[in-house]
């Protein structure tokens, strides 16, 4: 009886340091598991942290330009130009980088038509410029859930090519002309809006921009400069209405 109690005790030993040993590998299994998903995880997240999506859009805007100046050597900085409403058309893409952040490229052409010269009689003509700018644009949804509205910001930087059409005017009853005579110039572009969900591909845009190029070169008649060199920047506040589409 001895005996058997002895061999009942030591393979009831035995089945439980097996079981130990079966449980202390199926846990190591189990977190090294884990392991393995956490890793696979991270490294998701990781690539998927900045999605690269291509989108595309066009946008057409109301410009209204503030006086501008117009730079002598003889005379110096004066307000100058005064401008109609003009407009701004302008086609982009780029890609999102997740939810926050989009690198966008945008082509436009902006124009506003002179209503006056500041202290001459008369004045005519059109100040325009056409642009290529990249820039970042940030944006958040105003809920995670819907994404049904989106406020962003951003700012671009580029080149602005002017065109700038023959101005004419008369001081003391003689003609004078202003043409451009720079081909290629630095511009800003800053920007702000909402863009609304139409559906998941494609949104609505209300963006409110303000363009500002760097002085460009402007070549006159003798009797506005007498060395016929002056210059001027062109600078608007942008109000306009886009689509994009996001591929």
């Amino acid at each position: 009886m001895g005996k058997l109690s002895s061999t009942v005790i030591m393979l009831v030993s035995a089945l439980l340091a097996t079981g130990a040993l079966s449980a202390r590998s199926y846990a190591a299994d189990l977190a090294a598991a884990a392991q393995e998903a956490a890793a696979a995880a991270a490294e998701k997240a990781a690539m998927g942290m900045f999605p690269l999506k291509p989108y595309a859009g066009a946008k057409a805007f109301v410009s209204y330009a503030p006086d501008g100046d117009f730079y002598t050597p003889g005379t110096g900085r004066t307000k100058f130009f005064e401008y109609n409403i003009g407009w701004n058309a302008a086609a982009f893409g780029g890609v999102t980088a997740g939810d926050f952040v989009k690198l966008q490229l945008d082509t436009g052409y902006i124009s506003n038509s002179v209503s006056n010269l500041s202290g001459v009689d008369g004045g005519s003509g059109t100040v325009a410029a056409a642009y290529v700018m990249g820039g970042v644009i940030l944006s958040a949804p105003l809920s995670p859930l819907t994404k049904k509205v989106i406020p962003f910001a951003g700012i671009s930087i580029g080149a602005a090519f002017p065109v700038i059409g023959t101005i004419n005017g008369t001081i003391n009853g003689d003609e004078f002309t202003i043409k451009g005579s720079q081909s290629t110039v630095g511009a800003l572009l800053a920007r702000g809006g909402v863009t609304i969900a139409i559906n998941p591909k494609l949104g609505a845009t209300l963006e409110y921009g303000f363009f500002q190029t760097a002085d460009f070169s402007l070549s006159t008649t003798d009797n506005v400069s007498s060395s016929g060199n002056a210059s001027t920047d062109m600078s608007a506040h942008l109000f306009g209405l886009g689509f994009e589409y996001h591929f």
